[in-house]
């Protein structure tokens, strides 16, 4: 058995060049879906639900440049990228999105209320003791001393999730000074969640990437680190495509 540890970087012979909090989340939630989606490239395609939140993100930022909330800007964007990920438009979830996006628009136009955007959709890379790889993640909207990340859902929260937690832990990281929000729409109303502290989602981040580097260094072949773990198909989070692709693998391994 080979060991990339020995060459002290077990990302590299594993064509791994950054993490991420949906990556770091993936792993702790499902590593079997990690070794599929980081490891193998096996894909999970995009759902019109998360293009409605790319497309709410999008049509809001156009308001900061522009002085106004646009509502075609918003269907036109929609519709763009579900063509561009062969979401079938004509599908009843599909429509349903559609139908709901000027609820979704009227409720973010009148409640996100933040002053002096700097940034939007920015890249933010920090660096770990002894994780020769950055944690790189990608910041919704960045206002003075402010971060804040939007999420689009058809049923409000009680709270923040500890995937999400995670995540903003990462910006947090990135600017110490600024404090973080998260926004959360529905096609009815509006709640924001200041996080406040971090600290124990900030050691999760570290712990869990060294979590990781330790799984890859055990071995450079990924079918091998693939017979550590097997999938959960059953679990809705496998979508058909990427279950089809994910079970060709464990196959091949026997």
């Amino acid at each position: 058995m080979s060991n990339p540890a020995l060459n002290n970087d077990a990302f590299k012979a594993h064509n791994i060049h950054h993490l991420s909090p949906s990556s770091i989340n993936t792993y702790i939630s499902d590593p079997p879906m990690w070794v599929a989606r980081y490891l193998f490239n096996v894909k999970s395609p995009s759902g019109p639900g998360a293009i409605r939140g790319i497309a709410s993100e999008f049509a809001l930022a156009k308001k900061y440049e522009e002085g106004t909330f646009d509502y075609d800007t918003l269907q036109a964007k929609f519709v763009t990228l579900c063509v561009e990920s062969m979401v079938d438009l004509n599908n009843k979830k599909t429509e349903k999105e559609r139908t709901l996006l000027s609820n979704f628009g009227e409720v973010i136009d009148s409640n996100f209320d933040y002053k002096n955007l700097e940034d939007y959709q920015e890249r933010v890379e920090v660096k770990l003791e002894d994780i020769p790889v950055p944690i790189m993640g990608y910041i919704d909207f960045r206002f003075k001393d402010k971060i804040v990340d939007l999420k689009t859902s058809t049923r409000m929260p009680s709270q923040p999730t500890e995937a999400q937690k995670r995540q903003m832990a990462l910006y947090s990281m990135a600017y110490p000074d600024s404090s973080v929000d998260l926004f959360f729409a529905t096609p009815k109303e509006h709640k924001k969640f200041t996080l406040k502290n971090l600290s124990s989602h900030k050691k999760q981040l570290e712990k869990v990437a060294h979590t990781i580097q330790r799984f890859l260094s055990i071995s450079n072949d990924k079918h091998e680190l693939a017979s550590f773990v097997y999938p959960n198909f059953d679990s809705w989070t496998w979508g058909y495509k990427m279950k089809e692709e994910a079970k060709k693998i464990w196959r091949d391994i026997g």
